[in-house]
Formats: structure tokens, sequence, C-alpha cells
């Protein structure tokens, strides 16, 4: 049961922050049964607050969450995530009509969630463990990480991105985005082939893949919407399966006729990426390998994306700016009444300056001390888990509206500090490692036996990811010092960086630099790292003058040089284990043009210490 509670405790806090159509009974009922299935999931206007710009979310979708988690055999099956088509459309917040009391709803929502952040972070801090807890600590998350990678198939499909601005340069609309047309990470043989392995096998692998992950600037073009915030989809007449439509058409491989349709920051990138873990505790293989390998990263920046980027830094910088004083301004126009507007322009001014001053006044201070005083004893009651009346929770409430962030978790500081000096809280003490941290995604009303774990639930957990505390610390005691703790192999075939002008017209390539065969091998030891870093070949082109009979300003000499139309590979469902099997190298027989070795405190057999 412990482990049902934790992950309905997580999903319910995840998805109650950003889906608005969610039945926190339904998705409880699925996770005990260990079928969860959630369709047309709409996400909230609001969704993107947390960023703290000033975005609304136009139109919002998940088609298909599905998560099934065969409770009474984790170690013999896999816990499968399924999610297909999420969809995002966003638009700058138009200087509209101020909602006071919507403006104050979001920005409270935002702040209190940033707080509960901060409370996790403070459960997970390991500054005041004993060196045996911490220990402790951290074998259990490597066991819990183990497990997931272990149990965990993820499969993600269609992701679409999208911000649209007629705001920022009127008459030169623009949208960018980001799409993805599949994430996936299955367990596999030694071989790479798909397969489920019973937890029991020596080494685990995990065959990760990455299909079209691409970022797109599109100038001067179309939008779906109406480029504001102003209103959602519904409200501006578009249709909810068109825009479906049109976003899961935008998804495209490298190779697809209409990839000229778009302005690509960066193009459509595939990759794969198998990870190896060994179980056996030997010390002469790595405890975990990972080798990542792409074909083509290509970046390409334009003019008008640098002019439409410029602009709307400077609309956001508004915006932040006149949110400050929106709750004074007149509702008519400065042509209807220019005395509203001279009132208030000097009002945004005296406002500000009033407030300072006041906050240097006796009657402030005693204000701030006398609601600190007032939180922070509220706030101990609520940790001591005492009931609070129904006055104290307004007036809690009240409290947290009224004050800041930072002053707010200032006193919630002095409030602990208080606690473990009354020694009241102790019982929570203990799991405030990775158990009040699994814990902590439960909300504040729920019960103390909600964020305890008893002895009987505790031996389930283990149980569960297959944990054994003391011999998990003792294998890692006096591990050597030449043990490869983390061996991460990267490839990439061919890479471009691209600047250009007149995207609409000519479409000149003003300098383009191509490179290939670069990689980069990492190995991490217990006191020591080293790195090193290879570049096959690089060419650099000129073309920033016309006719220019000295185009390639820079080659590797021998270097032949590799047709565009070659350079470009997309990875297909026959090849995603190739290259896999072997030690990634794809540079060619000839000394690389360029190499970098890097070491932090060398490790050297005979040695102990450097």
């Amino acid at each position: 049961m412990v482990l049902e509670s934790l992950v309905a405790n997580l999903l319910n806090r995840f998805l109650g922050m950003y889906v608005r159509n969610f039945d926190p009974k339904q998705l409880n009922v699925g996770i005990w049964s260990g079928d969860v299935k959630l369709r047309d999931l709409e996400l909230r206007r609001e969704a993107l607050d947390q960023f703290h710009l000033p975005l609304n979310v136009v139109e919002g979708h998940i088609s298909s969450l599905v998560l099934q988690i065969p409770w009474s055999n984790l170690r013999g099956k896999p816990v499968s995530i399924n999610i297909e088509d999420v969809f995002l459309l966003a638009a700058p917040k138009e200087d509209q009509e101020y909602d006071a009391e919507e403006e104050d709803r979001r920005a409270h929502a935002v702040k209190m969630e940033k707080l509960e952040s901060a409370e996790l972070l403070k459960e997970r801090d390991t500054a005041n463990m004993s060196k045996e807890e911490q220990q402790k600590n951290q074998t259990f998350t490597a066991a819990l990480t183990q497990t997931i990678i272990d149990n965990v198939q993820i499969q993600i499909k269609n992701v679409h991105i999208r911000y649209e601005d007629a705001i920022s340069y009127p008459g030169h609309p623009f949208a960018a985005g980001l799409t993805l047309r599949e994430l996936s990470a299955v367990s596999t043989d030694e071989n790479w082939r798909p397969t489920w392995i019973q937890s029991s096998s020596g080494t685990t692998h995990k065959l990760a893949t990455l299909g079209s992950l691409a970022v797109y600037w599109d100038t001067d073009t179309e939008l779906i919407s109406d480029g504001t915030g102003e209103k959602d989809a519904h409200e501006q007449g578009i249709d909810h399966g068109d825009i479906v439509q049109k976003f899961r058409d935008m998804i495209l491989k490298s190779d697809s006729p209409e990839i000229d349709k778009h302005q690509y920051i960066l193009k459509p990138v595939s990759g794969r990426a198998g990870l190896e873990m060994d179980k056996t505790g030997k010390n002469d293989r790595p405890k975990m390998k990972a080798r990542l390998l792409f074909n083509e990263l290509g970046f390409l920046l334009d003019d008008h994306q640098y002019r439409d980027a410029l602009m709307l830094v400077d609309l956001f910088h508004y915006f932040i700016r006149h949110q400050e004083h929106r709750r004074f301004q007149p509702r008519a126009s400065p042509k209807e009444d220019p005395r509203a507007w001279f009132k208030f322009a000097g009002k945004a001014v005296l406002d500000r300056i009033h407030d300072r001053n006041r906050r240097w006044t006796w009657d402030y201070f005693k204000e701030r001390r006398d609601d600190r005083l007032r939180y922070i004893e509220l706030f101990k009651k609520k940790k001591k888990e005492e009931k609070l009346t129904p006055d104290e929770t307004r007036e809690l409430d009240t409290l947290e509206k009224k004050w800041t962030y930072d002053d707010l978790r200032f006193w919630r500081s002095l409030g602990r500090n208080q606690l473990r000096k009354e020694n009241i809280g102790v019982k929570k003490q203990a799991p405030r490692t990775w158990g009040s941290y699994i814990w902590g995604g439960a909300s504040q009303q729920e019960s103390a036996d909600d964020s305890q774990m008893s002895d009987e639930q505790r031996k389930e957990l283990y149980s569960a990811i297959d944990f054994d505390e003391k011999k998990q610390i003792s294998d890692t005691v006096d591990v050597p010092k030449e043990v490869i703790k983390l061996q991460v192999d990267m490839s990439l075939k061919t890479g471009s960086f691209t600047l250009r002008r007149d995207p609409h017209g000519k479409k000149t390539d003003m300098l383009r630099l191509l490179f290939d065969d670069f990689s980069v091998e990492f190995l991490q030891r217990t006191d020591s790292m080293l790195a090193d870093l290879s570049l096959g070949g690089m060419r650099l082109y000129d073309g920033s003058t016309p006719g220019n009979l000295f185009e390639q300003m820079l080659h590797v000499k021998g270097k032949p040089d590799i047709p565009d139309s070659k350079r470009v590979v997309e990875v297909s469902d026959d090849d995603k284990t190739e290259g896999l099997e072997e030690k990634v190298d794809t540079t060619s027989e000839d000394e690389p043009f360029f190499s970098l070795q890097f070491e932090s405190n060398p490790w050297t057999a005979g040695q102990t210490q450097h």
C-alpha cells in the first residue's frame, strides 16, 4: 500500500498543478487497480505561471496518459508509461482589462507552489545528518533509482509546444516551437533487442530512442490563433480538432518534403542511447555505462529571427515592469481621459516612494512583528499536526497572501528552529531523508499517517525494490579508487552552424561552419574524473560576399568534403541499435583534427592519493 499511496500523491500533486479537467478520485481508483487511463486532458490557462513570464495558455491538450503498474509483481513485470499528443499553444498576455482578483489568485498560487517546493528541498537537506544517516539515504536513493530503471518502460509520442505572437512586432507575426516525434526507453537483452529482463540478471540494459527533436522560429508566418493571450481557443472560435491536427502535422522528420516550410533553429535530430547498469558488484567494469549516438546536429539562425527575438525581449520587459502598476491604470484610453493617465503616471512613481518610506515607520515595524509572531505560531501549530480552527485557517491564508515569498520562507525557518529547540517534531526528523521527500508530494491537509511510514510499510517498500540496507551500506564502504562509477561515450557524425540573411528571399548563408566525427568519452571514478574530446574535421564557409572565389575559409587538409545530401541520416526502426554493440568510435582512421583531454585528480595504479 505504501507504493500505491506514493504514486497517487505524486501524480495528484503534478496533475493538479497543470490539468484542468482532472478528477483525483478517478485517478486514485486507477492507481490502486494498477491501470490508469486518462484521456483528453486540458491544461490550465495559468499552467505557465511558474516561469514568471507574461504568458497565457490558449490551448493545452494531452490525448492520452496511460500508466500500468503490476503491484503484485513489481520485480517480475515492467511498469509501463505511455503519453501521447502533448500539445500546448501559448501567447503573450495582451494589455487587456485588469482583473485584480484573478491576478492575485494566480500570483498567490505560484507563491505557494514555490514555498512547497522549498519545503521539499529542505526535507532533502542532508547537511544536519550524521555520516551514517547520509550513507543510508544515499544507498536507498541508489536502490530506488536502480529499481525504477529496471522496471519502467516509457514511450512519449508527438509533443509540440508552440508560442505565437502578434504583439511584439505589429505587422510581423511569428511563431516559435519545440517538436518531438518520439522519446522512448525500453529494457533490452545484451544484444539491444527489446525484451523484459528479470531483476536477477547481472546487467540491466536500457535502450533510449530520440526521434525528430526540433526547435523552429517561423517569422512573418500565419498563426493558428490571433497571437494574443486575451482569449483561449474556444473564445476565439477555433475548433479543438483542427488545432490538434495542425499540431500533429507540424511534427516533421529531417527528410520530410515540408521541412522547408519552417525556419528551424535546431533541425530535426534523432539519436539513440544504450544504458548498462552493472549489478554484479565486480570492480573491473563500470557501474553504469551510457553510449549516445547522434547523426546530425544542425543549428541555423537568420536575421529575422534575431529581430523578432529582440522585440520579444522588449515586450516581456515592458509587461514585467508594467505589471507592478497595472492596478492603478485607468480603464479609459489616454485619448478619452488624458487627465486620468496623467494622474496614473504620478501615482506609479509616488506609490513606490510611499511604500519605501512606509517601511521605515514604527507602525510598519509593529505590524510586521505582530504578523511574524502570529504566522510562526500558526505554522508551528500546523507542523505539530494540531487541528486549526476555521478562523485560524483563514488568518494563516491571509498572512500568506499578504507577505512575500522571502518573508514567509524566513518565518517558516524560524518556526522550524523553535520546534527543534522545543524537541517537537522529533518523530518526523527520522524519515526526513528519502521518506519525507517521497511523502512531501502529499497535500498539507492530509493526516499524519499519510506522511509517516510504519515499520511494516517500510519493510513493504524495501521488499518491493529489493533493498537490503546492511548489504547496500557494506557495498559502499571502502570502494577502490580505480572503480569506474560512470562511463559515457557520445558520438556525433556531423554538425553545422549557419547564419542566414533574408530567409524569405534569397536565403543567403552569411557564415557556415561544418564539422564531422565529434566524440566524447567521460569517466568518473570515486575521487577522479576524465574527459576526452576529439573532432575529426571542420570547414568554414563565407557567403557574405557575392561571387567570392574563395568561399571556403577553413578546412582540414586531406579531409574530403561530405555533400549536404549525404549529411543527414534519419534513425529508422531498423538501425536503432546500430553502433551500440561495441564502443562508440565513429572517427576515421586518421588522427583527429582536434583533441582535448581533461582530468581532475588523476588516478594512477599503485597510488592512493593525488
